[in-house]
Formats: structure tokens, C-alpha cells, sequence
């Protein structure tokens, strides 16, 4: 089977059009969770859960039992759900041990493997791509966070204003898992209200690391070099993830870029929040960190961003390291 768009998964799960054998991969945990209740949904009914439905961690799992589990025939409901979480900590030997039932799927059991990555080159991953419906579950671009925000209130239940939204996806960045997490406790915090307003995220959401966060990006966009530095060593201290700072840094640049050429081009006010899609509760600092840039300088730093994604990703050098370099270089100097 060749890679299947989400959208088209999500329908046919809808539909119930369910195969038997599923491949789903990728760098977003939230999107590869959700697909858990999905299926729990679309396969099981609630009376044949407790005995058609059976999950398994790859790093403990006996795969023995997992292979038993997806041979087994169902009680109660045309189709048992066996979900495989984390495959990538498989060995060669394990896969093997599943060879027969990914070559020839079991029609009674809906079979559901999950990895956070993959290696293409791999026997068994090809194997996989071959046989299975597979879905790459890629994590959203950050301009696409803002409409994921919304919608995980909304599953939940709760609505959200514009500036909330802004200020949340500021404060917390462009992990969905967080995300709900803190959309879960601004809901219990609003109680019965259900609609979210700056206050009430500027209240919830853990003060020292928003705070941080804040000062930090703060000073990337004064170009304050000295502050920026100790406020990196601050959140990395804190946990905040080195891939995630470069998240950070990237979004506060794009938003000063788009700023500044909606500013050459004499927009003020309104028109140019509506220009840059910044609310205007924060244009006016986001106006006047703007200024201290050029635009050569913005667009030079988003290269930069970029280069040192990548290498937090592949380089064996000390992730402090590239974020260290990246301020130096970006900081200071325009």
C-alpha cells in the first residue's frame, strides 16, 4: 500500500472502512495517541472492549504474546484491536516473529502498529509500506498551531478567544501533547465560563516557565545578547526541549519579518496586526522590537534557525552548543 493522506484515514475510519493491518508513524505523539481512541471507536463496541482489545508497549512486550493476541479470535464483535505502541524498539529478531501475520494479516483482527520513527532502509519497515495502510503523522508547522489550539479546545469542550490563542501558543509552543494538557487545566480553572481569555492563560499556565519563556524570546527580538544567553541556560536548566527553543526563536523571527515588511509598507494599526496576523493586544511590541531589525537580517536569521534545527537533530555536538552559537549569531549584530 502506498502512504495514505490523513484526512482519508480519518473518513474511512468514519465510514468504517477498516483494514486489517495499519502502519502509522511519525514525530507527533498527540496525532499517533488520538489514533488510539479513533480505532477503539470505529472497532470495538463498548461490551466486546474488556475482551477484543489489546495494547502492547514494544520495549516490554512479549512478542510471542502480541502475535497470540492478533491470532486470537474475537468474542462478541466481528473484530478484535491489537495496538503496538513504540515498534521502533523492536530487534530484527522480534520483527521476525511477526513476519507471518504482517504478510498475511488476520482478517478478524484490525492490527495497529505505531512508531515515533522509522528507518526506511529496514526489512521490516518496507515490508510494512508494502502490505499495510500506513499514515506519516509529520508535526504541524507552527502557523498551523494556532487552528490545532482551537481545535483541541473544542474537543474539549471550550472556546477560546484570538489573543488567547496567541498568548497560549506563545507561552507553551507547538507541542500538542502539552497543549492539551494545559487547555485540560484552563478548562477545570474556568469551570462553567468554557471560554478562555488571556487572563485566564496568563493565570493557569505555569507562571516561572511562561515567564521565562516570555523574557526570553523578548530578548532575541531586542536583540539583547547578554539576557538572551542567560535566559537559554535558565529554560534549558528548566527542561525546555533544545528542538523546542528553536521553535521558539523561529516563530518570534517570522512574526518580527512579517511585522517589519507590513511597517515598510505604511501599514499601521489594525491593517497591520491584520497584515502580520498578530492580535493587536500585541502589536504594539512586537512594533517596536521590529525596528531594531532589517529585513535582510530577519531572513538571514530564519536560515540560520533552519541550519541549526537540523543539526540538533544529527550532530553529535552538545545541543547547548548550536543554541549557544545560534544567539551569538543572531544577537547583537544587525
Amino acid at each position: 500500500m502506498a502512504l495514505i493522506d490523513s484526512q482519508k484515514f480519518y473518513r474511512d475510519l468514519e465510514k468504517g472502512q477498516i483494514a486489517p493491518i495499519y502502519f502509522l508513524f511519525g514525530d507527533e505523539p498527540y496525532l499517533l495517541n488520538q489514533c488510539v481512541e479513533r480505532f477503539k471507536n470505529a472497532v470495538l463496541s463498548e461490551c466486546g472492549l474488556d475482551f477484543n482489545y489489546s495494547l502492547f508497549y514494544a520495549s516490554d512486550a512479549d512478542v510471542l504474546a502480541v502475535r497470540d493476541a492478533v491470532e486470537t479470535l474475537p468474542m462478541m464483535t466481528p473484530q478484535r484491536l491489537v495496538i503496538l505502541k513504540e515498534s521502533q524498539e523492536l530487534t530484527d529478531k522480534e520483527w521476525g516473529q511477526l513476519e507471518a501475520i504482517i504478510e498475511n494479516p488476520v482478517s478478524s483482527t484490525v492490527f495497529v502498529i505505531l512508531a515515533s520513527r522509522i528507518d526506511k532502509r529496514k526489512k521490516h519497515v518496507r515490508a510494512l509500506l508494502e502490505v499495510a495502510d500506513c499514515v506519516e503523522f509529520k508535526k504541524p508547522y507552527d502557523n498551523q498551531i494556532p487552528s490545532w489550539i482551537s481545535h483541541i479546545a473544542q474537543s474539549l469542550g471550550l472556546s477560546i478567544s484570538n489573543e488567547a490563542i496567541h498568548f497560549l501558543h506563545r507561552m507553551v509552543g507547538q507541542q500538542l501533547t502539552e497543549i492539551e494538557s494545559e487547555l485540560k487545566k484552563l478548562g477545570e480553572f474556568i469551570g462553567d465560563q468554557r471560554r478562555i481569555e488571556v487572563a485566564d492563560v496568563k493565570q493557569v499556565v505555569s507562571r516561572s516557565k511562561s515567564e521565562s519563556i516570555f523574557d526570553f524570546t523578548k530578548a532575541v527580538g531586542e536583540n539583547d545578547r547578554v539576557k538572551a544567553l542567560e535566559l537559554l541556560v535558565h529554560l534549558l536548566d528548566q527542561g525546555q526541549n533544545e528542538v523546542g527553543v528553536v521553535s521558539l526563536v523561529a516563530r518570534q523571527i517570522r512574526t518580527l519579518l512579517a511585522v517589519k515588511k507590513g511597517m515598510d509598507e505604511g501599514l499601521q494599526g489594525v491593517k497591520l496586526a491584520s497584515y502580520a496576523q498578530v492580535p493587536p493586544y500585541f502589536l504594539q511590541n512586537y512594533s517596536e522590537q521590529a525596528r531594531g531589525w532589517t529585513s535582510q537580517k530577519l531572513e538571514e536569521t530564519l536560515v540560520l534557525l533552519s541550519q541549526t534545527d537540523k543539526a540538533l537533530k544529527s550532530s553529535p555536538i552538545s545541543g547547548r552548543i548550536w543554541l549557544e552559537n545560534l544567539i551569538l549569531k543572531t544577537c547583537g549584530e544587525l
